[in-house]
């Protein structure tokens, strides 16, 4: 499989926050082949990639009624519209099987609703956007196995507390820790990378876990496990047709197509409040993600991505996701 390499896409900005109204985490470098899922493979020495990639969830919101009720049982419950993170991506290749990057998001929920009890009353109140830089990320990648149809590589890294915490909601009240751009959590992960290819046909595959520490409003978000699988197909475009009267070829604007298929899955446990476990957060969602990455020429790729929730396994009453799109692109120097 050509020049595969790793980053972070949802990694870029969302990485670690990964229940109903947050990302996935991925990695992302402008590889061929699968676009959520990370493979075992580096970056040559002295590359560098630099990309751009936005992740978009939209989600069911959560009745006036149902939010009613729970702020009635003095429970915390709250509904998001749709979630939003645009990050800048960074990789460079330290060595050939030693990988480092950085990535910076900006994320954005619309619409927050939530469980309000007022003297006995339940109240559905509208709380509104919460916007703003997201968490820092640092990782690092290292190749321990290297054939020539197969890569297995060790990830790790740290999100880092360098987001947003102070965003308000409309009424002047500081938005809870879990709607908030950044943590405020220093938050390590590890994880395991493969990837094999038979062919024009690639299948990749990554276990991820992360290590949530204790943040911003004395908030613990709750440890998280990703896992990832890929089968990717490779269609090469052609070289363009001879051109007699100048004596050249004219080169190809598309110089590959992979169609992918992945399963991904997020699993987070449930957030920690001053010691207190709040019933209504963490749970397990599985995605099937059908996507297209465009390779131009050997340095820039274009990938989109389209979620399906197959599997919405939530605690308690939360805004189920009904669909995510990826999309973004990278270059290659």
């Amino acid at each position: 499989m050509r020049f595969i390499t790793f980053l972070i896409i949802s990694f870029f900005g969302c990485v670690h926050t990964v229940h109903a109204d947050h990302a996935s985490a991925s990695f992302e470098t402008g590889a061929a082949g699968a676009i959520m899922t990370t493979p075992g493979g580096t970056l040559p020495k002295g590359k560098l990639v630099v990309g751009a990639s936005v992740q978009y969830l939209e989600l069911d919101d959560i009745s006036d009624s149902t939010l009613e009720a729970a702020g009635t049982a003095d429970e915390d419950v709250h509904s998001v519209d749709s979630f939003l993170s645009v990050s800048a991506n960074f990789a460079y290749g330290l060595t050939d099987d030693l990988t480092i990057g950085l990535s910076m998001p900006y994320v954005d929920r619309s619409n927050i609703r939530e469980a309000h009890n007022d003297m006995g009353v339940g109240e559905a109140e509208l709380a509104g956007d919460s916007n703003g830089v997201g968490d820092l990320t640092l990782f690092g990648q290292y190749r321990f196995h290297q054939s020539e149809k197969q890569d297995a590589a060790i990830l790790a890294g740290i999100k880092t507390p360098t987001g947003e915490t102070g965003v308000r909601e409309i009424e002047g009240g500081l938005f809870e820790a879990e709607q908030q751009p950044g943590s405020g959590s220093w938050d390590p992960f590890f994880g395991l990378a493969y990837n094999r290819s038979w062919g024009d046909i690639g299948f990749s595959s990554n276990l991820l876990y992360t290590f949530v520490t204790e943040g911003t409003q004395d908030t613990n978000l709750g440890d998280i496990f990703n896992y990832n699988f890929a089968l990717s197909y490779r269609t090469t475009i052609p070289e363009g047709d001879h051109d007699h009267h100048n004596h050249k070829h004219q080169g190809n604007i598309v110089d590959y197509i992979d169609m992918v298929l992945e399963l991904n899955g997020d699993s987070r446990q449930r957030v920690d409040i001053a010691g207190e476990t709040e019933k209504h957060t963490g749970g397990h969602t599985l995605y099937i993600s059908p996507g297209l990455r465009v390779g131009l020429g050997h340095s820039v790729s274009l990938f989109t991505s389209v979620g399906i929730p197959i599997v919405n396994d939530l605690n308690g009453i939360q805004s189920e996701p009904d669909y995510r799109v990826i999309g973004g692109m990278s270059v290659t120097f």
